[in-house]
């Protein structure tokens, strides 16, 4: 039997989700709810593994109970691991770019008080500007 592509909502790494009921019910992921609708509860802690290897699949004969571990191992088999690019500007919530760690990075040795007026001017916390200095951050 072939998948069952979930074509409503989805969370925002492609897992289809439901709705509990009524308003303030709250959402859950929909092949958990396929699951315990055709095969039973899903034990405490427990999370699906998609034997399919598709995350839209809500297809209760492609899903089984298993533990954390086996689900990250079933990613990595399968090559579905995500790992998001949050280096540098590649992060969405990044403030500093190339061109303003470099002037971080130029102003390194001058006299005491720059990393805060440096902290003030690109509108960052002065440990910031103290983690690109030490390399932590934006490494070169």
């Amino acid at each position: 039997m072939g998948c069952w592509v979930w074509m409503g909502a989805t969370h925002e790494r492609g897992y289809g989700i439901i709705g509990l009921g009524g308003k303030g019910s709250g959402n859950e992921r929909a092949h958990r709810t396929a699951y315990r609708l055709y095969r039973g509860d899903i034990p405490e802690g427990k999370v699906m593994l998609h034997k399919c290897g598709n995350t839209n699949c809500v297809n209760p004969w492609h899903l089984e109970v298993g533990t954390q571990k086996e689900n990250a191992q079933d990613k990595m088999r399968m090559g579905r691991h995500y790992q998001p690019n949050n280096n540098g500007s590649n992060a969405k919530w990044a403030k500093l770019d190339e061109e303003k760690v470099s002037e971080i990075l130029l102003a390194k040795n001058d006299v005491r008080g720059t990393g805060m007026s440096l902290a003030k001017k690109f509108n960052v916390h002065k440990s910031t500007i103290y983690a690109v200095w030490s390399g932590r951050t934006w490494s070169k």
